[in-house]
């Protein structure tokens, strides 16, 4: 299938090879999605300033991240009228408390880095359920 019919994933990761891991974890479970990747938070608000670019179904954030880190860019995002909507992932190496409280208050959902592949299957896995009821939920709006 090709990418402009693939339901998107907007994936802020600076890290190449963690990138590379969550996209083969994708393929691997599903032909349906593609994932965008944006290097830091400023990459994420030019794809929005883009006017032809797809709306993804999800928005993953890793924390930390050069020139705008994520969470600068989840921010930013829920102070848009046009995107606070979207559903976002922090997919961190964080652990601080700090940063889980940030991601509650602005209701996102919060996942570690995991070590083991499985264990990335199951985030990959809770990222296309959340694309789905964003979906479902859209389908209802209209």
């Amino acid at each position: 299938m090709e990418a402009a019919k693939k339901t998107l994933i907007l994936y802020a990761e600076d890290d190449h090879d963690d990138f590379e891991s969550v996209k083969e974890a994708l393929e691997q479970l599903s032909p349906d999605y593609y994932l965008h990747q944006a290097k830091n938070g400023t990459e994420v608000l030019s794809y929005f300033n883009d006017v032809n670019a797809k709306m993804p179904c999800l928005i993953v954030l890793d924390l930390n991240m050069p020139v705008m880190n994520g969470k600068e860019a989840l921010m930013w995002l829920k102070e848009q009228a046009a995107y606070k909507k979207i559903p976002v992932m922090i997919f961190t190496t964080s652990s601080r408390e700090d940063d889980v409280k940030l991601c509650q208050k602005y209701g996102c959902t919060f996942f570690r880095k995991p070590t083991l592949y499985r264990d990335l299957l199951h985030v990959v896995q809770t990222m296309m359920q959340m694309c789905d009821r964003n979906k479902q939920s859209n389908l209802t709006i209209n």
